[in-house]
């Protein structure tokens, strides 16, 4: 195999077969959109691969679709079981289907950072969006900055029966939640795609809820990227706790709990601050300008806290996957 791409969380290799890819998945995390951070978090990379492994299989697979009793009418029926990318597991590694993934030109324009989204879609090729849905507005939720954005009730707490789905830019150098005007326009104005991207992704986000309730979870809301491959658009990279925001009574499941740890700090002001001067500059390079003129970078995680985010992944993985119940991450957020 060939080393490809060397990311913050995860390593993409290419094998012999040239439409097909070996994702391996790290210990390490990423928070606002920083890369790697300081520590590893021992177990996780296996863990996550464990579950795309699970998630996949689950969603292709049209016997669970019919024993969680899934409402399929409408657009949903037509849209499921899903089509993924996956093609097996290998311990910290998922072999997958190759996907293009389009390179966005940047440029200055009057004081502001514009990407070129002039490419040509390919048979295989990576969706430059990614698709949020939500089941409410839990603590520390982004959707409470846009209350203005809907003509419903969106407060801290607030549930909602069916998914409120939003896009979100991906390969920009700083993600943002943009118009469904904007995203038909990067899927080159065809409203059938993101019709179809919308109804796949309530499709998935109602299957994760119905599964996730069965071991005593609940399911808050999530992330999904999709790609097309030979013409049909199929669910890509990964699911897990990183990806979904999951409680079980006061405990949350997800990445946030990681970025929590950084809130009030030094590094995350800076972090905003250099986002702040690389717009007002029209360059992508926010990470140079908190490193070499903020002089800033990301403290270590305390021990506690470490051990917490060990079993975060840890339990996720025993009580989705091994139908276990566990504790521990509980029992760790109750000690720090």
């Amino acid at each position: 195999m060939k080393l490809i791409y060397t990311g913050s969380v995860k390593n993409i290799y290419q094998t012999q077969e040239p439409t097909e890819l070996f994702f391996e998945y790290t210990d390490d995390y990423s928070v606002f959109d920083w890369g790697k951070m300081p520590d590893p978090i021992p177990g996780k990379g296996e863990i996550l691969s464990r579950l795309g492994e699970f998630f996949f299989r689950a969603l292709e697979d049209p016997g669970q679709w019919k024993a969680l009793e899934q409402d399929e009418s409408g657009d949903i029926a037509a849209n499921i079981p899903i089509v993924h990318h996956f093609i097996r597991r290998e311990s910290n590694r998922l072999l997958v289907t190759k996907v293009d993934v389009p390179h966005l030109k940047a440029e200055s324009i009057g004081g502001s950072l514009v990407y070129d989204y002039g490419f040509q879609l390919q048979p295989r090729q990576l969706i430059p969006l990614e698709v949020l849905f939500r089941f409410g507005v839990p603590a520390g939720s982004s959707l409470l900055k846009r209350k203005h954005w809907y003509n419903f009730d969106i407060r801290e707490g607030a549930e909602f029966k069916e998914p409120l789905i939003e896009f979100s830019t991906k390969l920009e150098n700083k993600d943002r939640v943009i118009s469904y005007q904007e995203a038909a326009l990067i899927l080159k104005g065809d409203t059938k795609k993101l019709r179809e991207l919308y109804a796949k992704t309530c499709a998935v986000a109602l299957f994760l809820r119905k599964l996730l309730a069965e071991r005593g979870l609940k399911l808050w809301d999530g992330k999904l990227e999709w790609a097309f491959i030979d013409g049909q658009v199929s669910l890509v990279d990964s699911i897990g706790p990183d990806e979904l925001r999951v409680s079980q009574g006061d405990a949350v499941f997800s990445k946030q709990f990681l970025r929590n740890y950084y809130l009030d700090s030094p590094w995350l002001k800076a972090v905003e601050e250099g986002g702040r001067i690389a717009q007002e500059r029209g360059t992508e390079n926010w990470k140079d300008i908190v490193v070499n003129e903020l002089k800033s970078k990301p403290d270590n995680l305390s021990a506690p806290y470490l051990e917490a985010a060990k079993a975060l992944y840890q339990d996720f993985h025993d009580i989705v996957v091994e139908g276990r119940q566990s504790t521990r991450f509980t029992d760790a957020l109750a000690a720090l």
